[in-house]
C-alpha cells in the first residue's frame, strides 16, 4: 500500500533529472519545485474539503 514516504521518492525520482539545471540555475529550479509541491498540496486540501460535504 502506498504511503507517504513512497510519494516523497517519487517526487525525488522526478526531480532528480532536473537537478543539474537546478544548481546552474537555481532561480528556475526553485520555481519548478514549487509548482510541483504547490500541485500536490492543492490536491490534498482539494480532497480535504471535498470529504467534508
Amino acid at each position: 500500500m502506498p504511503s507517504a514516504a513512497s510519494g516523497l521518492i517519487l517526487i525525488d525520482m522526478l526531480i532528480r533529472p532536473f537537478y543539474k539545471v537546478a544548481v546552474k540555475f537555481p532561480i528556475i529550479g526553485f520555481f519548478f519545485l514549487m509548482i510541483i509541491y504547490g500541485s500536490i498540496g492543492y490536491m490534498v486540501l482539494k480532497s480535504a474539503y471535498l470529504s467534508e460535504s
